[in-house]
């Protein structure tokens, strides 16, 4: 006598939830767009009688961009503003290049101008007694902000 069957079945597949395909990267814009995008932070009430001193082209992308901006949250607009004006992903080493190649005084007067972010990688180059004469002070603030500006182009 054959005694009963169990059947054996594998447990049922659950699906992970489907994942989100990656945002596409901010696409470059141009200066019509950087603009629109700097004037509708700073002066949302004024944005399209300043956009109108750009010509006609120009004008039509700059609007569209405030156009755009406008029907976005707060946050979104803050993030763009943070993509576009932002600390580039190269500065660290723009910025390392830079300290490196200064002077031991100069260094000290790079890193104070530094954003706080960058400051903290340089903490060892801090030196709150040390005053920098006004030229070399100057001089270090301007390096500060070529190293972490956009390349031309």
């Amino acid at each position: 006598m054959i005694g009963p069957t169990r059947i054996v079945r594998p447990p049922p597949k659950v699906s992970a939830p489907a994942k989100k395909a990656p945002a596409a990267p901010p696409q470059p814009r141009g200066f019509p767009e950087r603009v629109a995008l700097y004037v509708q932070a700073l002066h949302r009430d004024r944005t399209a009688s300043l956009l109108e001193c750009f010509a006609d082209a120009p004008r039509a992308r700059a609007q569209a961009c405030a156009k755009e901006l406008q029907s976005i949250s707060s946050a979104l607009r803050q993030a763009r503003l943070t993509t576009e004006f932002g600390t580039l992903p190269d500065a660290l080493d723009r910025v390392q290049r830079l300290v490196l190649e200064a002077s031991p005084s100069l260094r000290c007067a790079i890193v104070r101008h530094l954003p706080p972010a960058l400051r903290a990688r340089f903490s060892h180059l801090e030196r709150p007694d040390h005053q920098a004469p006004p030229a070399m002070d100057a001089l270090a603030a301007r390096l500060a902000r070529e190293a972490l500006r956009a390349p031309a182009g």
